[in-house]
């Protein structure tokens, strides 16, 4: 690079990382004119460009030019573009040269290795302890979010308001949040720059997992073996088969060359052909467990059933093989095979399999699994190990506001911005996040801010439950009932029936005076509250079923005992938040009389009060004790 390139790459850098993305872009253009060949330049482009398309088309530039490349890489990984399997292939692994001669079509043999090669195992290298948190103020946030739904076109800001010296419960949106992460989990909260929101993920982590090594890569005195290698690495596919049929031709018997040869056809979309290169080094070696992974890549296109048997088959055959856990979480994933995919994962780390993806799957298994406290643990396990892996964020994120919607603890919600805030910068595509983002704004009463991330999370996916219940809250915080009830209808018929939309439509119809039909959803609400595993979590899902209950029954004289022994039976659990605790025992200081009178105004929601007191619309009828007595 001559002095005046180097110049203008540094005078580039600087203005990405000042925030003037336009001035980037333009040194870059010059540099990328004046040579093209330049991996660097291309990845730094990725940096500044404004579409997700235009930052994948400079990380596969950088790739083409320099497929060791580990920076436009793990940026590809991180935009979805290649899965952590496919950049195995493309990673930046140096197989150490041979003392061959020179190539030629034909078969060809090279002289023999002086030093032993040892065979390449496959492992998690290198463990990380460092995540993030955004530093962005209430003034900036709500910008920044109309920036990423396309209401204003989003000029990152130059410089970072200062974190608060003080700890707080509930901070504004994206403001770090003081309160510290659990010790077992090795995560440092460390802000990343607003400037550089636009710089691949990975360019801003001091450390990285290394990637995964080539598998089945054997000691082999062929020169044809080694070119093939890297033919299959560069990504030259039909090369790799040429000289792969070299080595075969000269020994057939060789079951690593026949399985090159079907991940080169496999990666071609030849998929035939490649299951036959897969049988026949299975037909040789039935102990070369990577065939069989290879060959189950391959029949997934075709035999769902037999390509989970070859995946088992591999890791029979290797225990250790990272590789084929990942196959089979992807596959149960798809299924929603959860308890497969727990069971897997967790044999993975009993293997000594520790890859953060595995950590990442288990903490999804968990989450469908209703584990809720185990999935946050290895979300953050999984993303602490691998910075760079964006599945982290969103388990994470997701962890934190479904432990939120489970406990009523508006912590929980504070907590999920930062990871939810970072996924959302490096993908803006995901209803998933989106959705998750809002509901948190939603419980932490930042309304500005969650009605455009819901909008934008609907606008995706209409029919995104979890979305749904968020705007529904929402829009019962906001006195606009109407719209809540229509919202909570498409979520009843889009989603699941859990508590948490039996519960908030329930208080929707509190609201309005429906009391018939909110009695008739705490009646299921309870139900599925006495379905929780963990008494935490059940004392305090009905802690707010009789909390809400009684005050329907306080509505009618004739109900008054009723509401009293709900109102009991809270004061019985170890585990009510402080705010429906306090509120019981003062409402049965007054219906016992040993409190002066007084007209209730408080409302055992954890949202804002409403905007306006409901009027009752009808009497309800007598419900008598409860079907789930503590």
């Amino acid at each position: 690079m001559t002095t005046p390139s180097k110049s203008m790459l540094t005078e580039a850098i600087a203005a990405a990382r000042a925030g003037d993305r336009a001035r980037a872009r333009d040194l870059l253009s010059r540099l990328l004119r004046a040579d093209s060949s330049n991996a660097e330049y291309w990845v730094w482009m990725s940096s500044v460009v404004d579409s997700k398309r235009e930052r994948i088309y400079c990380l596969e530039s950088a790739i083409k030019l320099d497929p060791t490349n580990r920076a436009a890489m793990r940026g590809l990984v991180i935009l979805g573009v290649r899965t952590p399997e496919e950049a195995e292939l493309a990673s930046a692994v140096k197989i150490p040269r041979r003392q061959v001669a020179a190539i030629t079509k034909g078969p060809a043999v090279g002289r023999e290795v002086n030093v032993p090669w040892k065979v390449i195992a496959v492992g998690a290298v290198g463990v990380i302890t460092i995540a993030f948190i955004y530093g962005l103020s209430s003034r900036v946030i709500a910008p920044w979010v109309r920036s990423l739904t396309g209401r204003q076109p989003y000029r990152p800001a130059s410089t970072l308001p200062p974190p608060s010296s003080t700890p707080t419960d509930t901070p504004k949106p994206g403001t770090p949040t003081l309160t510290p992460l659990p010790a077992e989990t090795r995560v440092m909260r460390t802000p990343i720059p607003t400037e550089l929101a636009g710089t691949p993920l990975e360019l801003l982590i001091e450390n990285s997992v290394t990637p995964t090594p080539l598998l089945g890569v054997t000691p082999n005195a062929y020169g044809a073996y080694e070119s093939g290698l890297n033919a299959l690495i560069r990504g030259d596919y039909e090369l790799a088969v040429e000289f792969m049929e070299q080595v075969i031709d000269a020994n057939p018997n060789l079951p690593d060359a026949h399985y090159f040869k079907g991940e080169a056809l496999r990666l071609m979309d030849e998929i035939g052909n490649a299951i036959m290169a897969y049988d026949r080094a299975v037909q040789i070696d039935n102990e070369f467990a990577p065939a069989f992974l290879g060959r189950g890549r391959a029949l997934l296109f075709r035999d769902r059933d037999a390509a989970i048997d070859d995946f088992d088959r591999a890791i029979d055959r290797d225990p250790s093989m990272t590789q084929a856990y990942l196959a089979l979480g992807e596959v149960y994933v798809e299924d929603k095979l959860w308890v497969r995919l727990e069971t897997t994962m967790e044999a993975a780390l009993e293997a000594g399999v520790t890859t953060p993806r595995i950590y990442i799957y288990l903490s999804e298994a968990q989450m469908m699994r209703g584990k809720f406290d185990d999935a946050l643990e290895n979300a953050l396990e999984g993303s602490a190990n691998d910075p760079s892996m964006l599945a982290g964020y969103l388990a994470i994120g997701r962890a934190y506001v479904t432990l939120g919607i489970n406990t009523f603890d508006r912590g929980n919600y504070s907590s999920a911005l930062w990871p939810l805030l970072t996924f959302i910068t490096y993908d803006q595509t995901n209803h998933r996040a989106w959705g998750y983002l809002g509901r948190a704004y939603v419980s932490l009463g930042y309304f500005d801010e969650a009605i455009t991330v819901l909008d934008t999370a609907l606008e995706m996916e209409e029919h995104f439950a979890p979305a749904l219940i968020a705007r529904a809250i929402y829009f019962t915080n906001q006195g606009d009932y109407e719209a809540a009830e229509v919202d909570f209808g498409l979520a009843y018929r889009h989603g699941t029936q859990n508590y948490d939309l039996l519960y908030w439509s329930s208080n929707l119809y509190y609201l309005t005076g429906d009391y018939d039909e909110a009695l008739k959803n705490l009646r299921l609400a309870l139900t599925e509250a006495n379905k929780e595993s963990k008494r935490a979590y059940q004392e305090l899902k009905l802690s707010e079923v009789y909390a809400l209950r009684a005050l329907i029954y306080e509505t009618n004289p004739d109900l008054r005992g009723d509401a009293i022994r709900n109102w009991e039976w809270i004061l019985g659990f170890t585990h009510v938040r402080p705010e429906t605790r306090a509120l019981a025992e003062s409402h049965l200081a007054e219906l016992t009389g040993r409190a002066p009178s007084r007209t209730p105004t408080a409302s055992p929601t954890p949202t804002a009060t409403p905007t306006r007191t409901p009027t009752p619309t009808r009497t309800p009828t007598s419900t008598r004790t409860p079907s789930a007595i503590p």
